[in-house]
């Protein structure tokens, strides 16, 4: 073999070698991101946020829709107002509390000393809250839908960050609501503490039924706090599933769990919220503290 042949071969099996290794190198890549993807081949991805940025057409801050103040959750008319559902909330609602940094988004509570406008009052923290009212909305049991997000939930005796389901048809109201991942430093005046409750509120305004089921010891078991983790939440005609990545943690049935007829058959969108219980001490709480998302998919099949 002469020189030149050589000199060619050598170049040959150099970008040969190069391509190949590219080839793994993306090969691993997409075999990582599947590897966190716990969401059946039946669902096709209809909608992804992964708060590089803040996008409003996906989300509005606090408890209104951004471009039509009419459209809004419903607060409590004597305790409630624009920043603050109802008295049960300790968190006067900011818009500055609500911010992605490094793809992530945070909502924030702060302690800080408040004069409220709306409702009038005195209020010793802030929190952050953002909806998707009239912006992503779905109807599970017309269409079965699975909700997939990444995310870390804070920790502490008052926090009480959710990530739930309100109404969001045209005669909107309350309940129903499902509360997908709840989570509760305290319970309430209870001695619960460390819960993360799976939790759907149907029947009347005046006569609720609420059928909870908690994760005990939640933080404890998954150090929320300081690792990521994948959280599922399935919704069809007759069942809801939640997971954690990719283990079934509880299931609720229709004609079972639920009355068939409560299920939920409405179109609803979702709220995500950072807070603080008004009834519990600070104790252990640390501040500010913060519900972060990396990102958030929803899937239809």
């Amino acid at each position: 073999m002469n020189f030149l042949k050589l000199v060619m071969l050598l170049n040959i099996f150099l970008v040969t070698s190069c391509e190949d290794n590219n080839a793994k190198v993306e090969e691993e890549q997409i075999g990582e991101t599947n590897e966190t993807n716990y969401v059946s081949k039946k669902y096709s991805l209809v909608k992804r946020d992964d708060f590089s940025e803040f996008n409003p057409a996906n989300w509005s801050k606090g408890l209104k829709h951004d471009a039509d103040p009419t459209v809004k959750m419903i607060w409590n008319t004597k305790s409630g107002g624009e920043h603050l559902l109802n008295d049960n909330y300790a968190g006067y609602l900011l818009d500055e509390n609500v911010y992605t940094k490094n793809g992530h988004l945070f909502l924030d509570n702060k302690k800080q000393v408040i004069q409220g406008i709306n409702p009038v009052g005195t209020f010793n923290y802030s929190t952050g809250w953002i909806n998707s009212l009239q912006k992503i909305n779905f109807n599970g049991t017309q269409k079965n839908t699975y909700i997939q997000l990444k995310a870390k939930f804070p920790k502490g005796d008052k926090v009480w960050p959710a990530i739930w389901l309100i109404d969001d048809s045209e005669n909107r109201g309350w309940p129903p609501e499902i509360d997908i991942w709840e989570y509760f430093g305290i319970f309430f005046n209870t001695v619960k503490t460390d819960q993360m409750y799976m939790r759907f509120i149907y029947g009347k305004w005046n006569d609720k039924k609420d059928h909870s089921v908690p994760i005990e010891n939640f933080q404890e078991k998954y150090n929320a706090v300081d690792e990521w983790h994948i959280y599922g939440f399935e919704w069809t005609h007759e069942k809801m599933n939640w997971f954690i990545d990719g283990e079934k943690v509880h299931t609720k049935t229709k004609g079972g769990d639920v009355p068939a007829g409560d299920w939920p058959d409405k179109k609803m969108c979702l709220v995500i919220n950072n807070g603080l219980l008004n009834v519990v001490d600070e104790g252990n709480t640390t501040f500010p503290n913060s519900l972060i998302l990396d990102y958030l998919e929803i899937y239809e099949q």
